[in-house]
């Protein structure tokens, strides 16, 4: 088994190849006298040298600019000829005292000189340390000479960072060396504290918690959703509310149709806390059923005609279900001879026109559940989100200013009611006096181009990378012009290059593009911007976080980690959701108590990927899209998007393809540009150009385009039929 790599800077701290002259190299110290004396009780108590004190704050350092357990450092101590391979997990370090110890006795087993034949790299991107000043002369003619980017010399009462010229920014370098400071400080004012906890400077810490994880701050939500559709139906009763096909309903019919429904539901036991069922297709019967389930007091469950009855009837029984709303033809779907009690719209439509139309009497607080959301759950059973209404109002208030604002067309709405990225289109037209577009269901793909456009220009249009990727194919540029407002894209990642094309297309003052991100458990979106000037390659920015929300990068102790290092996403504020409904374990593993917010504020953890650089925050794919491909770490989301970069290939997609017992590998789903027929052979040629050969799939597939889902993400699962 191959050891581990050595140590390299971050790649997301935009070095170069060096190419500056020594003299102009970057310098910075780190004076540490003021703590001298702390540091050399600390070496007594742990029965070590007091340099030994400075290698493990060095080791602290290296340790919080990387995602891997073990940090394999190299260190140089006269009278050695070399650099020496020092292996730690400062992981498991419990104290500074420990870690002090642990270090020391790391050094003491430490080979007297350097062992020959380890393998080095042309890049000057490695670490040296220096680990007291006799050995300060022989590690800078190291230094010189190897592949190091960045010497770290331990002298009387300071450190001394030298960066090769071109290397490390002055100013990263002076935020380097205020980690280190950081951590003496640490060691020596808590020598029993806990060495695992962050050390960031005090300036950096607030950046990635404050400055730029942590959005303005409005207040708690006071007000639902149903409290100011009251109030906009009161004030444009005769305005249009719902179209679909030839037919409208306004406010005032929307109002009354769905206190009708709620009547009827509170006669058939609908209340709070049991989700109610909704059954139904892009109809008229679809607005006044989802609020009416709201004014009768309860959540709402909604089930996609288009999933399988087993799938559907899991659903129903997992969230305690007893009642749904939908129409005679569907009934059969949700399960004959259940438990289950059926309104049926078509059939019992007396006895709804007969209900009354005056307000229930039922006032919805924050906290009381809105609807409950499906998501597939990595187990391959299905896990209830439960969304509750302070959080869904917060982000839609959100919605009306920066996407209904931008217009007065209101939003189409062309998914599922399970899929809540369209949730926006459904109810911030509602809030704001305009009209929702519901398009036909179901609805080919290939048609949604020319149903846009006929039904434009909407205030915005809220859809998949992949739906936009389609627009901008079928669209033409004054079509594209003409949208709407605002057209956002989230749900999947978002490829720069689509978000230029788009703004290509749409041309100036044409309709704008931006960006979401937020999982279901957060309650739809909790971050976003517009893409004015989209450069560079790779994935568009996450954005930043919406009102009365935060959104952390943290290591896997929930400590932030630095800029430009990987962390997990966690989300927090006023979306977060309640939990999964019936599953308390998982509820647990995933919503935990907030360490950086007021107590009692809880984190969702995204098990996404992603780093902070200079306030953009970057999206670096999935916890779980890691795999090993003999015993090398790959992420797919790199090899995905050199494939993007060819110019023979227009779009990719890349998948893990295993068949046990075999060794996993990548299967390369690629559709080729324009009159550039796929060579396979050649590609695979360019790839190994850029990526290790154990990063190359073994299987590039050529297709005329990429398969999309009815809610519009790739569907992975009919590409890996392909193989």
């Amino acid at each position: 088994m191959s050891a581990p790599a050595f140590f390299t800077l971050p790649a997301a701290w935009d070095r170069q190849e060096p190419s500056l002259p020594p003299a102009s190299e970057p310098r910075a110290e780190v004076p540490f006298g003021d703590v001298a004396a702390a540091l050399d009780a600390l070496a007594a108590d742990a029965r070590t040298q007091p340099p030994v004190t400075l290698l493990a704050a060095h080791l602290k350092v290296l340790d919080m600019l990387t995602e891997e357990p073990l940090v394999r450092a190299e260190v140089m101590q006269a009278p050695a000829s070399g650099a020496r391979d020092l292996s730690m997990r400062p992981g498991l370090w419990t104290t500074w005292r420990d870690g002090v110890s642990r270090t020391g006795r790391a050094v003491a087993d430490l080979p007297a000189r350097a062992e020959p034949g380890v393998a080095q790299t042309h890049r000057h991107e490695r670490v040296l340390f220096a680990l007291d000043d006799t050995a300060a002369a022989h590690a800078a003619r190291h230094y010189e000479t190897g592949p190091y980017a960045l010497l770290v010399l331990a002298e009387t009462d300071r450190l001394v960072l030298r960066a090769r010229g071109g290397a490390l920014p002055a100013e990263r370098l002076e935020r380097l060396a205020a980690m280190y400071r950081r951590v003496l400080e640490e060691m020596t004012a808590r020598p029993d504290g806990d060495a695992r906890a962050a050390c960031l400077p005090q300036a950096e810490l607030d950046r990635v918690l404050t400055d730029w994880g942590t959005g303005p701050v409005t207040g708690g939500p006071s007000h639902t959703v149903v409290d100011l559709f009251e109030e906009q139906a009161v004030r444009t009763p005769h305005a249009p509310a719902v179209r679909v096909g030839g037919a409208v309903l306004t406010y005032r019919e929307l109002d009354r149709r769905s206190l009708r429904i709620a009547h009827h539901l509170r006669l058939r036991g609908a209340g709070s806390g049991t989700p109610v069922g909704v059954c139904l297709r892009r109809s008229a019967d679809l607005l006044p059923a989802l609020l009416g389930v709201w004014r009768a007091g309860a959540p709402y469950l909604p089930l996609d005609l288009s999933l399988p009855p087993q799938r559907l009837r899991r659903m129903i029984a997992g969230a305690g279900c007893e009642l749904a709303i939908t129409r005679a033809e569907h009934a059969s779907l949700l399960g004959e001879g259940q438990a289950l009690d059926l309104v049926l719209l078509d059939e019992h439509a007396a006895a709804l026109d007969a209900a009354p139309e005056t307000p229930t009497g039922i006032r919805l607080r924050p906290a009381d559940p809105a609807y409950v959301i499906y998501t597939s759950g990595s187990t391959g059973t299905p896990k209830g989100v439960l969304v509750h209404h302070g959080g869904l109002i917060n982000y839609l208030l959100w919605t009306v200013r920066e996407y209904a604002a931008r217009g007065t067309g209101g939003s189409p709405f062309f998914t599922s009611i399970s899929f809540d990225l369209q949730v926006p289109s459904l109810y911030a037209p509602l809030l704001s006096g305009q009209c929702v577009d519901l398009l036909p269901d179901p609805l080919p793909t290939a048609d949604l181009g020319a149903l846009l456009a006929a039904g434009a220009p909407y205030s915005f249009v809220k859809l998949t990378p992949g739906h936009l990727n389609l627009l901008s194919l079928d669209l033409d540029a004054e079509q594209a012009h003409g949208l709407a407002g605002l057209v956002i894209a989230a749900g999947d990642s978002f490829p720069t290059a689509l978000a230029r094309r788009w703004k290509g297309l749409a041309g100036p003052r044409g309709t704008a593009v931006a960006t979401e991100y937020g999982p279901t458990e957060i309650t739809v979106g909790n971050s976003g911007q517009v893409i004015d000037a989209p450069d560079g390659e790779g994935l568009v920015p996450l954005g930043a976080p919406i009102p009365n929300t935060t959104m952390y990068v943290l290591d896997e102790r929930l400590e932030p980690v630095p800029e430009g290092i990987a962390g997990e996403v966690c989300v927090g504020g006023a979306g977060v959701a309640h939990g999964y409904l019936g599953d308390a374990a998982l509820t647990a593993e995933r919503f935990v108590p907030d360490p950086w917010g007021p107590p009692g504020a809880r984190l969702y953890r995204t098990g996404d990927r992603a780093r902070w650089s200079a306030g953009r925050l970057e999206f670096l794919g999935r916890t779980d899209h890691q795999l090993k491909i003999r015993g090398h770490r790959v992420e797919i989301g790199e090899v995905r998007e050199t494939l993007r970069r060819h110019p023979d290939i227009s779009e990719a997609v890349v998948v893990p393809h295993e068949r046990p017992p075999g060794p996993a590998r990548l299967a390369a789903f690629v559709v080729p540009a324009p009159d550039r027929p796929l060579d396979v052979p050649r590609l695979r040629t360019d790839l190994a150009g850029e990526l290790p050969e154990y990063m190359i799939p073994s299987v590039i597939v050529a297709i005329d385009d990429v398969p999309l889902t009815a809610n519009g993400k790739v569907d992975a699962r009919l590409l890996t039929g392909m193989v």
